[in-house]
């Protein structure tokens, strides 16, 4: 954004945030430093200190300068402040673009900014290269005058037999005032996408047409249909981007429960909240992350090319909608609630527009999330009988370029539904303090409560608080049945407990738990679908932190058993439902999805 404000040109920005910027050193001493009296001037007016103490502690208030070094934050700071500044921008028609997404063939568009803020003319060398076979760097020589800026433009054309890859586009710039300036962007090649083959009939519900448009263009097979139409011998449904609106009508899906598959381009917010029921937020981000790396949906797109896509995205209008209030910013109705929300200018980039909220109730699983505390999934997978709905909010219809990981994702989407298949059901039981069984029921499921009975490899049994009581006096049929198959899940639960009716000695210890961090689980994992943002806990509390006996994940806050399908997880979502605190609701919706998930 630094180099964005010069190129603009910004002529003063105030980076008042030191505490950003820089970091003591290690070794300073902190304690009382005691100062030269000037006997000589003791008389003038002002403080005559003779020692300093509880000093506050920032660059431009305390210590000497030699004190003080850059964080990352600093060294960026510093690297884009200086009187000249050269580094890669986007395309001459939008130099802040990010694209970096590209097939063999396509022809790559960049430029080498030069800004020179400095008291004289500079003179400045610029070498480029990409490291792509039978690509050649180039060279140019340019003059700037003081208060100005010039422009190298790259125009390179990707041959049509490269290999995918990442690749780096480096530029260096060498000014005759001696300093040397480098920079460099990533470039990402993919492979072209095979078309997606259907072994079944698809039907297209697109009243707007865009999303017809994009099958066409990909020669894929559907037949349009309206609302009224019997689904019965079609075996996947597409919802055309934009299709569903607050009172229109649409097709009956209630054919998913018996093996229907539908997928659902982008909608708006306005449908998805008060048609569909999702909290929803209209965000705009450039980038999501991959919480499924090896789900099937993402196939061919790595965890850097979920960012910055090619062109804008056209789900949202470029400005936001908005009513003003004082010390608020921009006012907006969610929920029919007004609330503050924060400046959006622009689609460029995007990948996702309008999210959905990670819900706590049902069987959604979300392959990619993003946005604040990562508690929004803009793929997200919703399971019902023996179908499933594919809900995609990431712009991949209408944008103003094509995005080749835009392409692939929805192309991976058609090819998906083709070949999804239903895993099957379990039924559950509960055991342990009431308020767990109260929990499971809200969050939708049919559970049962655990009086002994022998289990089977369709049921899943759910150990809360207290559950030793009842489940010790079967430890013995409960560790056969985790033996033949059978999955378990254990909330709560400390070693003097869990060592009461497991097969497996665990060991737990009493810490306080705030934030842990752990890579995302994959897609046949007990775990998938799980983020570190939803173990993160806003009221920090000790907790029975997993220690051994199991693997651990992150800080013991989770943890799967090494040998059996059993899943710890430590921190009780009904433990915060009636905090007085607004704040904690966010940690309550957050663990009541990791639960239900789990």
């Amino acid at each position: 954004n630094w180099r964005a404000f010069r190129t603009w040109g910004g002529s003063a920005i105030a980076a008042w945030e030191y505490s950003h910027f820089w970091e003591l050193r290690e070794g300073v001493n902190k304690g009382r430093a005691a100062l030269k009296v000037d006997w000589e001037h003791l008389q003038r007016p002002g403080f005559s200190p003779d020692y300093v103490e509880q000093r506050l502690e920032r660059m431009d208030t305390a210590f000497d300068r030699a004190d003080w070094i850059p964080t990352a934050a600093g060294k960026a700071l510093l690297r884009n402040n200086q009187p000249l500044l050269a580094y890669i921008g986007g395309k001459s028609a939008a130099f802040t673009s990010k694209d970096h997404n590209f097939l063999p063939g396509q022809t790559i568009e960049k430029q080498i900014i030069l800004i020179n803020n400095s008291r004289q003319t500079v003179t400045a060398d610029c070498e480029w290269s990409l490291n792509v076979p039978q690509i050649t760097g180039g060279r140019q020589q340019l003059t700037v005058p003081t208060g100005d800026q010039a422009r190298v433009p790259l125009r390179i054309e990707l041959p049509p037999t490269g290999a995918p890859g990442a690749y780096e586009l480096k530029a260096v710039v060498k000014f005759d005032d001696g300093s040397t300036q480098t920079d460099s962007f990533p470039i990402h090649i993919l492979p072209i996408p095979p078309a997606a083959q259907s072994v079944e009939k698809v039907a297209l519900f697109d009243p707007v047409g865009e999303t017809a448009a994009w099958l066409d263009r990909s020669q894929v097979r559907y037949q349009r249909i309206d609302a009224a139409t019997n689904l019965v011998e079609y075996g996947t449904l597409i919802v055309g981007k934009g299709a569903l609106t607050l009172a229109g009508p649409s097709p009956d899906i209630a054919r998913v429960r018996d093996g229907l598959k539908v997928l659902v381009f982008e909608q708006t917010a306005e449908a998805l909240e008060k048609r569909l029921g999702f909290r929803v937020q209209e965000y705009g981000l450039r980038h999501v992350f991959q919480r499924i790396p090896d789900h099937p949906l993402l196939t061919g797109i790595a965890a850097d090319q979920c960012r910055d896509w090619r062109g804008e995205a056209t789900m949202l209008p470029p400005q936001l909608k908005y009513q003003t209030q004082p010390l608020h910013g921009p006012i907006v109705k969610w929920c029919d609630i007004p609330v503050p929300h924060i400046w959006r200018c622009g689609n460029r980039g995007n990948v996702a527009s309008v999210l959905i909220e990670k819900p706590t109730r049902g069987d959604f699983l979300p392959i990619l999330d993003g946005g604040y505390s990562l508690q929004y999934s803009p793929l997200l997978q919703y399971r019902q009988g023996k179908g499933m709905v594919l809900f995609c909010q990431m712009d991949v219809t209408g944008r103003t370029e094509e995005d080749p990981a835009a392409q692939a994702l929805a192309l991976n989407m058609l090819r998906y539904a083709s070949a999804w298949k239903p895993m099957p059901a379990r039924k559950a039981l509960y055991a342990g303090e009431p308020a767990g069984g109260e929990h499971l029921r809200a969050a939708g499921f049919d559970v049962g409560n655990y009086e002994g009975e022998d289990l089977s490899v369709e049921q899943v049994l759910v150990a809360g608080p207290g559950a030793a009581a009842s489940l010790s006096p079967h430890a013995q049929n409960i560790g056969a049945w985790l033996k033949a198959g059978g999955n378990l899940l254990s909330i709560g639960l400390d070693d003097g407990d869990g060592n009461r009716f497991l097969p497996f000695k665990i060991t737990t210890r009493k810490a306080e738990h705030i934030a842990a961090s752990f890579d995302p689980a994959g897609a046949g994992s007990l775990l998938a679908g799980i983020a570190p943002a939803d173990v993160y806990n806003r009221d920090p509390r000790d907790l029975h932190l997993l220690s051994g006996g199991a693997t651990i994940i992150g800080d013991g806050v989770l943890a799967r058993a090494e040998r059996g399908n059993v899943a710890f997880c430590q921190i009780v979502p009904w433990q915060f439902a009636d905090h007085p605190s607004p704040n904690l609701k966010r940690t309550y919706r957050r663990t009541s999805y990791l639960l239900t998930r789990l």
